[in-house]
């Protein structure tokens, strides 16, 4: 028998983490370049060069810090350690944090990589034992969607409150006094949402499972060799969790300029982003309960054909359509929150089941997951800059080819990761069924 928690309660309690990790999110990867190159007068390649190497190190380090997460989350008693390992994370967040928001005066390129590493690494730290904690606080599958969709939902409200506080505030975004505002809350929500995952009530049996974890501890690589010839299916969304999330991050990469370079509409911006936002929170409870009746996997198939049929109204736009490029946010938001919420669920079903036939690995699959994640952001960077660039050089129909990156592109990768899940199809048997037939 397992013991009787209060799913809402521990899915609020698990997801206020969300919040603080979504609202340092924008000025750590957006705003702070622009403030450095404006306000200490630092040329942009030295900015670049700095975030691109510690991205790069950070990207190959999840997968390790995973794995720790896995040898040191429990003891003989099998009491879960994650969140301990995610206080040292938030410390090391804060700290990058901070010295990256008030930078000393003579800040150069080591200043820049050391303190930007040291802020990777604490979110590392942070993030991916939170997400491994989803595959352990209990064995029901429903359970597992409705704490990632907290957790989503917690994340865009961080989002939202983030574009929202200049304006609240009538501040500047390169402003010392946003970074402090910023900073601020940053600090306190990280706290609580720390604190709080310390109430969070786990399952009798996925404590057992805890306790197995302890007796069976493996070398990362060993570990590796064993999922791969017993558990190969918690491999079995991985690429199409990587094209789907790159068909994701091409356009909020190429975003900023497509508004201003092509719909001309720069003033609207933060109406776009506010939009978008809020239908994904809007949406969130219903595909929660379409995940009741449907198999995760199809429910995540829809939301990539309505995300993906959306983006081709991005064709019929012209300079200036306000209204039609609103609805494009509108439709396309609407899938925000559940295209990462239920992969997630489904690692977490998939990585649950690993450990029922005593493969104990969640820190080193969600560590994979999060190394998935930076690596197709880093692709969108990598692979849409240099191509606008070359585009616009050669004057090689620029507006043409930024609509086709916008848009084009990730309909085809879309459809691609669609398509992935179902050639896939034979890995996902019971792992799978809809979220109304709860696994106990």
């Amino acid at each position: 028998m397992t013991q009787k928690n209060n799913p809402h309660r521990n899915g609020f309690l698990y997801g206020v983490l969300g919040f603080p990790l979504a609202l340092l999110g924008i000025p750590l990867y957006l705003y702070l370049p622009n403030y450095y190159h404006q306000n200490l007068e630092l040329s942009l390649t030295l900015i670049g060069s700095a975030l691109l190497a510690a991205r790069l190190v950070d990207v190959i380090t999840d997968p390790v810090i995973g794995w720790y997460s896995d040898v040191f989350k429990t003891d003989s008693n099998g009491r879960i350690k994650r969140q301990w390992q995610i206080s040292i994370g938030a410390v090391l967040l804060l700290l990058g944090s901070f010295q990256l928001f008030f930078p000393a005066v003579d800040t150069g390129w080591s200043y820049l990589f050391i303190w930007s590493f040291i802020t990777y690494l604490g979110w590392t730290l942070v993030q991916v034992p939170h997400q491994a904690m989803n595959a352990e606080i209990s064995v029901k599958r429903t359970d597992k969607t409705q704490f990632a969709i907290y957790r989503e939902a917690f994340a865009i409200f961080g989002v939202i409150g983030i574009l929202t506080l200049p304006a609240a505030f009538n501040l500047e975004q390169n402003s010392s006094a946003f970074y402090q505002l910023t900073f601020g809350l940053l600090a306190i929500m990280t706290a609580i949402g720390v604190v709080s995952l310390f109430f969070i009530k786990q399952d009798q049996q996925t404590q057992q499972f805890a306790q197995d974890a302890y007796r069976m501890k493996k070398s990362l690589l060993d570990t590796l060799a064993l999922l791969w010839r017993h558990n190969r299916s918690v491999f079995a969304i991985m690429p199409s969790y990587l094209i789907n999330n790159l068909a994701n991050a091409i356009p909020a990469t190429l975003f900023m300029i497509f508004v201003s370079d092509y719909l001309q509409l720069q003033e609207y911006t933060a109406l776009f982003l506010l939009t978008y936002f809020a239908a994904g929170i809007l949406a969130l409870p219903i595909w929660f309960e379409l995940s009741k009746h449907f198999a995760k996997k199809t429910v995540w198939q829809a939301s990539m054909l309505l995300a993906g049929f959306s983006f081709a109204g991005v064709f019929t736009l012209q300079a200036g359509d306000v209204f039609g490029f609103l609805l494009i946010c509108i439709l396309t938001g609407v899938s925000l929150g559940v295209d990462i919420a239920m992969p997630s669920s489904i690692q977490a079903d998939l990585t649950q089941s690993a450990s029922e036939n005593h493969v104990h690995s969640a820190g080193l699959l969600f560590g994979i997951w999060s190394m998935l994640t930076k690596l197709s952001l880093a692709l969108a960077i990598g692979i849409s800059f240099p191509l606008l660039d070359w585009a616009q050089s050669n004057d090689a129909f620029p507006q043409l080819f930024l609509v086709l990156m916008y848009a084009a592109v990730p309909i085809v990768l879309k459809i691609f990761a669609w398509w992935l899940l179902i050639r896939f199809d034979s890995h996902y048997n019971d792992e799978t069924t809809r979220d109304g037939e709860n696994h106990a």
